[in-house]
């Protein structure tokens, strides 16, 4: 059965737990005056007695009363969503994404990164769910509830911060900060204890590049988008990517937002220059033979911990390299779409084309114009399929629920279209550029979106 929209609100009556519905949602819901039914809100349930409004019987607002209120752990009245699966009345769906670093202060109640989270809570706006944030340190599991920060409106109707009670979700959206805190004990400990129950759990954890290329380089379905790339680079691989390619990239695994990444060029009639940015600058250095340049780079670096990568000679704008982040996003349909596709253009004498390297955003659209002219929706498609063909392959691949993916892709000199990293906690920097907003207003309805499906709602 679909779900149906309705508004929720409450009836000062603490003897018993019902719920009373308009007379036409009982008939559409199969529902008996008097009669007792389960009624569940994400991960609690309780037994309540249904009970009809018959003197507005077309309307669409429903009414919890105290005593259920409390039993089911509902944490706020308005609008919301209202189903029946087999011999029990969900409402909901409640969607919880988990974090860490969460604080008792209403005013920042997850520090620096608090305004992240308020974008993200404001997609709630509409969609009839209940929707926060919590940390694994924060969930009851003898009674299934959750002390969580939710994102309302007060009487003045500005959004405020509010610590509620509610009852586990019904999915939850992982977007634990970092890999130091995904190997906290609370959080192993969580991701163990919710594997017990049934509630999806999407986005799961980090990527590796080694991991990405090894799930993706072999699969005949995405290999034409995929440099050539080796783990654990010897001098002798550096060489032989030399020789076929003019440039190689050098990669932390484990890297991200550009940290760490080494370029090599092979510089006509001899020698090599090392390109890469320090905590000072972007850095330049010419070396005569490349065992003197692999040993300068592997000084204080494991080769272990990075990968030699073939280089691409991208397409550039105003002379200056540039890649493209293309945002995906699964929707209510379970389908992947593009929701952005922004072009990093890199700053002078950079490495990489990340905003803090001096990289520039530029909305994909206005770059590929610019560059192709009528042919633009021809390049843009171009990228697109890509870019859906690598999403659905990984989610497969990896046998693991994703929502949303960050894929920096580039186009080379010959139009090929070429994916660099595969992203699961994409940051939100691009959605920051003034021609962006309406693509971030998309993306983070999209994750309610899929929330809702994961939800079965």
């Amino acid at each position: 059965m679909e779900s149906i929209r309705v508004r929720l609100r409450f009836l000062s009556y603490p003897h018993v737990a019902g719920i009373i519905l308009p007379s036409l949602l009982c008939q559409k819901l199969q529902l008996r005056p008097r009669q007792k039914i389960r009624i569940s809100l994400g991960k609690r349930e309780v037994v309540a007695t249904i009970f009809q409004d018959r003197r507005n019987p077309e309307s669409n607002v429903i009414k919890a009363t105290s005593m259920l209120k409390t039993d089911l752990g509902i944490p706020h009245g308005g609008l919301i969503q209202i189903k029946k699966e087999g011999e029990t009345l969900r409402i909901g769906p409640a969607i919880g994404i988990v974090t860490t670093g969460l604080k008792p202060s209403p005013r920042q109640p997850i520090g620096q990164r608090t305004s992240f989270f308020y974008n993200l809570l404001q997609a709630q706006e509409g969609k009839g769910v209940f929707y926060y944030i919590f940390a694994p340190g924060d969930i009851d599991w003898e009674t299934n509830r959750v002390r969580a920060w939710f994102l309302r409106r007060s009487k003045q109707g500005e959004f405020v911060w509010k610590k509620m009670i509610a009852p586990l979700p019904d999915v939850v959206y992982d977007r634990i900060p970092s890999r130091t805190a995904e190997r906290h004990e609370a959080v192993q400990e969580f991701k163990t204890k919710l594997a017990n129950y049934s509630m999806p759990m999407f986005n799961q954890g980090f990527f590796n590049k080694w991991g990405i290329h090894q799930l993706l380089y072999p699969n005949p379905e995405v290999n034409e988008f995929i440099p050539e790339t080796y783990t654990s680079p010897t001098l002798q691989t550096v060489r032989s990517l030399l020789r076929k390619y003019p440039i190689v990239y050098l990669k932390p695994k484990n890297g991200s937002l550009g940290y760490g990444i080494l370029k090599i060029v092979s510089l006509s009639p001899g020698g090599y220059e090392l390109s890469y940015h320090s905590g000072s600058g972007n850095v330049k250095r010419r070396f005569s033979k490349l065992s003197a340049l692999y040993q300068h780079v592997f000084r204080t670096r494991r080769p272990s911990a990075y990968l030699a990568q073939q280089g691409i000679s991208l397409l550039t704008f105003q002379g200056r390299p540039f890649d493209f982040r293309v945002h995906l996003h699964k929707n209510l349909q379970n389908e992947w779409v593009v929701s952005c596709m922004a072009a990093k253009v890199a700053g002078s004498g950079s490495v990489t084309t990340h905003v803090r390297t001096g990289g520039t955003v530029i909305p994909g659209d206005e770059l590929l114009t610019y560059l192709f002219g009528k042919q633009k929706a021809l390049m843009k498609e171009r990228v697109s399929q890509a870019a859906i063909r690598l999403a659905t392959s990984i989610e497969q691949a990896k046998g693991m629920d994703l929502g949303e993916l960050g894929l920096d892709m580039g186009i080379d000199k010959h139009g090929h279209v070429w994916m660099f990293e595969a992203n699961s906690k994409p940051g939100r920097s691009i959605f920051k550029h003034a021609r962006l907003k309406q693509a971030d207003l998309e993306s983070r309805n999209l994750l309610v979106d899929y929330s809702c499906y994961l939800a079965n709602f």
